[in-house]
C-alpha cells in the first residue's frame, strides 16, 4: 500500500501513533539502562584486546575478541537412551571508535558468528550459526551525550541454510549468502555515555531487503520469500528504527552483554513491531577461557512472522589480537 493511497490524513495520524509508541518504546530502554550504570566513569572492555591512538586531537581506538566455543554430549551404551552431539561456534566482534576535537563521531561494529552442530547417525552436520553484521554510526556533537547521527547496518549469512525432511539427507535449500541480506539506513540522534552503553534513535529509517530470485521465481503468485514478491529480488520499507547496546560487569569475573534493535514500519502491517535481542553473559575463567550462555531472540515478519529462539551455553576459548 502506498503513501498516496493512504492519503495525506490518514498519513499523518498514523505517523502520530507511531511517534508515540517510539517515546514510550525509548523512555522505558532509557530508563532501566541509565539507572543500571552507577554512573561508572572508567569503560568496561574485559575480555577484550584494544589498540588505542591519540594524536592532534584525534582519537582512534579499535578493540574486540574471538571466540570458539563448544559444548559436547556423549552416550555410550546409555539405556535411558540419548544421541551424542558436538558444537562448536566460532566468532569475531570487533569495535572501531573515532572522534575529533571539532564533535565528530564515528563508530563501527562488525560481527561474525558461524557454527555447527554433528549429531550421532547423522549424515551431514547442522548449522548451529551463521551470521555477518556490520553497523555504522556517524556523528555531530549536540552536547556531552547526544549527537546528531546517520547509520547504516548490513546483516546477513554465509552458507546456505536447509530445511530438514529427516533425519538423514532430505533437505531443501531455503536460503544462502545474500539471501536474504537486509541493509538499513537512516538519520536521527545518537546517544553515547560511554563505550558499553549507547542508544541510536532514527525516526526516518530507509530498508532493503535483497533476496536471490531464484527463491522467488519458485514461490506462488501470491506468496512472498522473506517479504519480496513473487519473482521480485529487493523490497522497500520504510519506518523508524531504535538500537542500542549495554555492557555490565554484573559481578566479579561475570559480564553481561545486550544488543537490541525494534524496527516499525510506517506503511506496511503498521500493527507489527520487528524487535532483535541479543544478549550474551560471559563467565571469565582466566584470560583465555570463559563460559557463555547466549539468548538471542528475533521477530521480523517479513522474514518468519514466529518468534525466532537461538540459545547456546557452552565453554570458550577467547583470543585477544
Amino acid at each position: 500500500m502506498s503513501i498516496k493511497q493512504f492519503g495525506m490524513k490518514h498519513f499523518s495520524k498514523l505517523l502520530y501513533y507511531k511517534f508515540h509508541f517510539l517515546t514510550i518504546c525509548i523512555f522505558v530502554i532509557y530508563s532501566s539502562l541509565v539507572n543500571a550504570q552507577d554512573d561508572e566513569n572508567e569503560e568496561l572492555l574485559p575480555f577484550d584486546a584494544v589498540i588505542q591512538s591519540e594524536m592532534g586531537g584525534k582519537r582512534m581506538k579499535f578493540y574486540g575478541n574471538t571466540r570458539l566455543n563448544f559444548n559436547q554430549a556423549y552416550f555410550s551404551n546409555w539405556i535411558s537412551g540419548g544421541l551424542s552431539a558436538l558444537t562448536l561456534l566460532y566468532g569475531l566482534d570487533y569495535n572501531f571508535n573515532y572522534s575529533d576535537r571539532n564533535g565528530f563521531v564515528w563508530d563501527t561494529n562488525f560481527l561474525l558468528s558461524i557454527g555447527a552442530t554433528y549429531v550421532s547417525g547423522s549424515n551431514f552436520f547442522r548449522k548451529a550459526d551463521d551470521r555477518i553484521e556490520i553497523n555504522s554510526v556517524v556523528g555531530k556533537q549536540m552536547n556531552e551525550y547526544w549527537n546528531y547521527s546517520g547509520f547504516l547496518n548490513f546483516k546477513t549469512q554465509l552458507f546456505p541454510g536447509f530445511t530438514l525432511f529427516d533425519q538423514q539427507s532430505n533437505q531443501e535449500k531455503v536460503s544462502q549468502f545474500f539471501s536474504p541480506a537486509i541493509i538499513q539506513g537512516g538519520l536521527g540522534f545518537y546517544y553515547k555515555k560511554s563505550q558499553n552503553f549507547w542508544l541510536n534513535l532514527s525516526p526516518v529509517t530507509g530498508r532493503v531487503i535483497f533476496v536471490s530470485k531464484s527463491f522467488t521465481g519458485e514461490i506462488d503468485s501470491d506468496e512472498k520469500y522473506f517479504g519480496v514478491n513473487f519473482n521480485k529480488g529487493s523490497k522497500f520499507f520504510f519506518g523508524a528504527l531504535v538500537s542500542g547496546y549495554f555492557k555490565k560487569e554484573i559481578m566479579e569475573n561475570i559480564t553481561w552483554e545486550n544488543k537490541f534493535s525494534v524496527y516499525v514500519n510506517y506503511i506496511e502491517k503498521t500493527q507489527n513491531v520487528d524487535f532483535d535481542w541479543n544478549s550474551n553473559i560471559r563467565f571469565k575463567v582466566n584470560n583465555k577461557i570463559s563460559g557463555n550462555f547466549i539468548l538471542h531472540l528475533l521477530y521480523d515478519d517479513d522474514l518468519i512472522g514466529k518468534l525466532q529462539v537461538r540459545e547456546l551455553v557452552g565453554l570458550g576459548i577467547n583470543i585477544d589480537l
